[in-house]
């Protein structure tokens, strides 16, 4: 990853509040979709690659899944453990998808709201 996107890729971190207040969320009907149609367990695990502020965690977790995030920046991350702290299944952790250590077959779905075309193409 050349040094210009990866700080592209961390532009957000800095206005973490902005964004969460400025992001538009998505409707209902997309996770319905999502659950639908990936035959997820009921409280199944989710992988959830850049979670930013969690507006996309927010509606798998209302549906009782146990979550992962992996947030690339410390801000967002934060703004995300804020807003989903009446989620105890959730857990957001900040760190470099792409270095990050995770089992293997652990997880019944992984997701990527905003986020997936900020990796690396071979990660993809």
């Amino acid at each position: 990853m050349t040094d210009e996107r990866s700080r592209l890729r961390a532009t957000f971190d800095g206005a973490a509040l902005l964004y969460d207040e400025a992001r538009p969320g998505s409707p209902d009907a997309l996770f319905d979709d999502v659950v639908s149609l990936s035959g997820i367990p009921s409280g199944g695990r989710i992988l959830e690659i850049g979670c930013g502020t969690g507006q996309a965690t927010a509606p798998f977790a209302r549906r009782g899944y146990r979550i992962l995030c992996v947030e690339l920046g410390g801000n967002l991350a934060a703004v995300a453990r804020r807003n989903l702290a009446a989620h105890p299944k959730v857990e957001v952790r900040t760190g470099d998808f792409e270095e990050y250590p995770l089992r293997e077959n652990y997880f019944d779905l992984a997701v990527s709201a905003t986020a997936f075309h900020w990796l690396d193409n071979s990660t993809r």
